[in-house]
């Protein structure tokens, strides 16, 4: 849970910090900061950090570093792109050059799925995150132009679309996607029955043992 917490704080530091000063700047020296002490936290309390937390925290760095020293904030606005571009390119590399899916690698013990099952939600998340790519290019450099607003209300809405709208699609996207290929290829969903049934029996003992020993 509190892994959880620190992964999201920065985001949130970013927001908050915006919102009282309206300074991009400003806040993308915040999410850095926070960044850097949600790693170091990280690493202290569990001597490691995931994956996913040392991949946005060089981002935010490769991004945010250049914004601050060029006092630039459009550089800022390409990181979400770039990393959906970069999440898309590692889905197709993994699937299509190293031909050993992601997702099977990931969950391939916890769920074993047909090889077929795991290249389609792959794909969907590839396509996925090629559609977030473009649509934070048109969010952050095309409303002003679409909409007829200034360039400081565009720059808000692109803050809360960062922070917030991305996360929300993303989560939206992922229950959408399983949901689909549950309904399309059941024996997904008997997959995941079957490792649910797994966990039961212990469960169960545990539960028998505590009666007895009452």
């Amino acid at each position: 849970m509190l892994a959880k917490i620190l992964d999201f704080t920065p985001a949130l530091a970013f927001f908050i910090t915006y919102r009282l000063s309206s300074d991009l700047i400003l806040a993308t020296g915040v999410i850095i900061a926070c960044c850097l002490v949600s790693f170091a936290v990280q690493y202290v309390l569990y001597h490691k950090a995931s994956r996913m937390q040392v991949f946005l925290t060089a981002a935010v760095l490769l991004f945010g570093v250049p914004t601050i020293l060029l006092n630039d904030p459009i550089i800022i606005k390409w990181k979400v792109t770039v990393v959906n571009l970069i999440l898309a390119a590692t889905i197709f590399i993994c699937q299509h050059v190293v031909h050993r899916n992601p997702f099977a690698y990931l969950f391939g013990k916890e769920i074993p799925l047909p090889e077929h099952i795991w290249l389609k939600l792959g794909t969907s998340f590839m396509c996925y995150f090629i559609f977030a790519a473009g649509l934070n290019v048109i969010i952050a450099f095309y409303l002003p132009a679409l909409f007829g607003i200034d360039a400081k209300s565009a720059e808000s809405l692109w803050v809360d679309y960062k922070t917030f709208g991305n996360a929300i699609l993303n989560f939206v996207f992922s229950i959408a996607v399983i949901l689909i290929l549950m309904r399309r290829y059941p024996e997904m969903l008997s997959a995941f029955k079957e490792d649910n049934a797994k966990a039961v029996p212990a469960d169960k003992s545990a539960s028998e043992f505590e009666a007895k020993d009452k």
